[in-house]
């Protein structure tokens, strides 16, 4: 990993204090997926505590969660400028984008990541967070031949 990704890995995890309880069963969870189409994973909301977060940061990365699920965040959750409304100083917003809804849900659920990362954002928050995946649009035809290629290619 370079040092500007590992830059923005730890920039956007700090931000992060992501607000979402497991099922009390795991048999409650729909595990069902689509594993073709890429999605977009969105993370907003605001961070509370910005000191446990950068632990949780260090710890996810360490981790390799990310890079096994071959996600990548596509931004750093804070805004360059406003355009419309007034954010908290805290609010943030994070996209990662996942080969297949089954990379994401699989990312989410992985024992480590509940187990041993998770906690360390809990109990209580350390960041209210919406956390929703979204399927990934195919490229409008007036942008063909002016961007890059996004599909990811298969091991």
């Amino acid at each position: 990993m370079n040092v500007l990704t590992h830059t923005a890995l730890g920039l956007c995890c700090l931000a992060l204090g992501i607000n979402h309880t497991l099922a009390a069963d795991d048999s409650e969870i729909d595990m069902t997926c689509d594993s073709e189409k890429p999605v977009i994973m969105l993370v907003a909301g605001r961070t509370l505590d910005a000191e446990r977060m950068r632990d949780y940061a260090i710890a996810l990365q360490q981790s390799n969660l990310y890079p096994n699920a071959r996600g990548y965040y596509l931004n750093i959750p804070r805004p360059v400028r406003v355009l419309e409304g007034e954010p908290d100083a805290d609010d943030v917003a994070l996209m990662v984008r996942f080969p297949s809804e089954c990379a994401a849900v699989d990312f989410w659920y992985d024992d480590f990541y509940q187990t041993e990362i998770k906690p360390m954002r809990l109990n209580p928050s350390a960041g209210d967070y919406v956390v929703t995946l979204y399927n990934e649009t195919d490229l409008p035809p007036y942008m063909a031949g002016k961007v890059g290629d996004n599909a990811y290619i298969t091991q």
